[in-house]
């Protein structure tokens, strides 16, 4: 979905103009209902135009960059290996942040475990970069207050990764004795982070399933499948209950996978290299209760 972004679908017929209208309109839909999302989070009344509806911009420009980079990297790594691919579908929707992600379309037929690899880690580690960048920009921007307001007081507690606690540690605020408000830049940040992890979780045809699936193969790849969704499922009773809707959605999306080549010869060296850092990469970014207290 890259919503969140499982990312990687059939696509029945050869694109047509009009089909590449529809891309580019729920493009420009998506930056309006971020920035409308980006106006409330900060605040505002998106409706009162400009000028409350502006004060989302930043929020708006910093997750639209992450998720236009994320999907810009499968787009052209296809492109590069002459995969058809469509243009990003962006799914603008009334959520916290404006939209569902978005997500690329292309032919099921067979190739390579390195093309399959390549094209599957390109989002991640082009979306990775920016959000990283934003939460340490956001992070060094925001502010420490004495104590967040009460569940329903208008503030969200977030949950926080290995990479979020290193990030606040080094780059911010040097007054600890309070709890941190996050600045609309660096909630950016953190959405692009929990995006990304989501993307990697190894299973289905999210990102990390591709990936998994070119490291270990076909077996491999069903059989790690009712693990992670029991493991959704375990999180979802006792940190967040948005796991088990998580864990329906993998569910629905079922254990197909498009075969790589019978004459594959498996991973280059440098792409289990790579492999790996990812699943490091996911250890530090994951977070089991992204929302605390839901």
């Amino acid at each position: 979905m890259s919503s969140l972004d499982e990312d990687i679908l059939p696509e029945p017929a050869p694109p047509s103009p009009r089909r590449n209208l529809l891309p580019a309109v729920l493009y420009g839909l998506t930056w309006i209902t971020t920035t409308g999302a980006g106006a409330m989070l900060s605040g505002q009344n998106p409706l009162d135009f400009p000028g409350g509806f502006l004060k989302g911009l930043p929020f708006s420009f910093t997750l639209m960059s992450i998720l236009t980079l994320h999907e810009a990297g499968h787009y052209l790594v296809a492109r590069w290996y002459k995969v058809p691919a469509s243009w990003p579908y962006f799914i603008p929707a009334p959520t916290l942040i404006g939209t569902f992600g978005a997500i690329i379309r292309t032919p099921p037929s067979p190739t390579s475990s390195n093309v399959l690899f390549d094209i599957a880690a390109a989002g991640p580690v082009a979306g990775l970069v920016p959000a990283i960048i934003a939460l340490v920009v956001g992070v060094h921007t925001s502010t420490v207050v004495g104590a967040l307001p009460p569940p329903g007081g208008g503030q969200l507690e977030l949950g926080e990764s290995l990479l979020f606690k290193a990030v606040g540690v080094l780059f911010g605020p040097h007054n600890t004795h309070g709890e941190l408000l996050l600045s609309p830049v660096a909630f950016a940040g953190w959405m692009g982070l929990l995006i990304t992890s989501l993307n990697l979780i190894p299973a289905g045809q999210l990102d990390g399933g591709h990936v998994f699936y070119a490291f270990f193969g076909k077996r491999i790849h069903r059989a790690i499948r009712p693990v992670i969704l029991s493991v959704l499922l375990i999180l979802g009773w006792e940190t967040w209950h948005g796991w088990i809707v998580w864990a329906v959605l993998l569910f629905i999306m079922g254990a197909g996978h498009a075969p790589v080549t019978a004459y594959d010869e498996g991973l280059s060296g440098r792409r289990k290299f790579l492999g790996i850092l990812l699943f490091i990469v996911e250890c530090l970014i994951f977070v089991p209760s992204p929302l605390k207290g839901n």
